[in-house]
């Protein structure tokens, strides 16, 4: 007796169209990034405006919605290596057709109309445009955008020049100012009762940026250690609020490694501000420098702090 392959369903065939059809239009390349938003945006359409809804596995990770991929069977795509950056390039797979799909005729109506507006709308849209987008429409909450707007400007701006790429123009404030306006923004619509596991850890991760301001910021510094933030954010709480139709066996997993990436990322915070304080002391040891005698204060009280807790 053989093991009978399962059939391939809805979620498959919407991403498996999206595919093919984004082909077919001969834009740019499918990036991983844009197959997981484009997907999702597809299937919110699909739910929101033409009432159907095939149990698409989805959640909230990091700076935008993806695919939960593991819950899917994979047997519609490829995803070999991309010849002009470094990453994968989605196409859908050659010995499948619409026919390997068990899905009811009027549910497959309604994922294709619900991807040919995807198509239509985003086939020559930058991954900017679509980010943009998926921000401005379905981002989970006020806390969300203020990180996200935050990574967006350390991105985009030359940050010895202060300078936007592109156009050359100022910003509007000095990027110091901007990154503190995050911070108390943050600070403020942090949804403490939402995500109460990785509260202490980011009211440490936000001091300690503060502290990373002061004198003279390296802000490619600033923009790493706010992405270990969001990653650790991410698989801590954002995946399990902001999520559909995760299969139960998937969510255990994330459970698993709850606790552990709390830890790691707990010594990374450790270890930045061990590394602070030393470079606090060997500043006071040979005097030179303009630093900001407050701004040590600080950074030596909350030391004491975090090693008395």
């Amino acid at each position: 007796m053989t093991d009978e392959i399962a059939p391939l369903g809805a979620s498959e065939y919407l991403c498996y169209r999206l595919l093919v059809e984004l082909e077919a239009s001969k834009s740019s390349q499918i990036s991983r990034s844009k197959f997981h938003r484009l997907s999702c945006i597809t299937d919110r359409y699909l739910d929101s405006e033409l009432g159907v809804d095939i149990g698409f596995p989805r959640y909230w990770y990091l700076y935008g919605e993806v695919v939960d991929e593991q819950s899917l069977d994979g047997r519609f795509y490829h995803a070999p290596a991309a010849k002009h950056w470094n990453g994968q390039r989605y196409v859908p797979a050659d010995d499948v057709s619409d026919w390997d799909f068990v899905v009811d005729d009027e549910t497959k109506s309604r994922i294709e109309t619900a991807v040919g507006r995807t198509v239509q709308r985003f086939e020559r849209a930058s991954m900017e445009q679509i980010k943009r987008y998926q921000h401005r429409e379905h981002i989970p909450n006020e806390f969300v955008r203020a990180y996200s707007d935050l990574r967006s400007q350390l991105k985009r701006v030359d940050l010895d020049e202060q300078y936007t790429l592109g156009d050359f123009t100022p910003t509007e404030k000095p990027t110091v100012e901007f990154v503190e306006a995050s911070l108390d923004a943050m600070a403020e619509t942090y949804p403490r009762e939402d995500y109460p596991e990785a509260y202490h850890l980011f009211a440490e991760w936000e001091e300690t940026v503060r502290l990373l301001l002061d004198d003279d910021p390296d802000y490619a510094t600033v923009e790493a250690f706010l992405d270990s933030f969001v990653t650790m954010l991410a698989k801590v709480e954002l995946r399990f609020h902001h999520r559909q139709h995760i299969p139960d066996e998937r969510i255990m997993a994330w459970e698993d490694e709850r606790l552990e990436v709390k830890d790691e990322f707990a010594g990374q915070l450790a270890d930045k501000r061990r590394e602070l304080l030393a470079s606090s002391r060997s500043f006071n040891l040979t005097g030179t420098g303009n630093g900001s005698d407050g701004a040590r204060r600080r950074l030596v009280g909350s030391h004491v702090r975090n090693e008395s807790r």
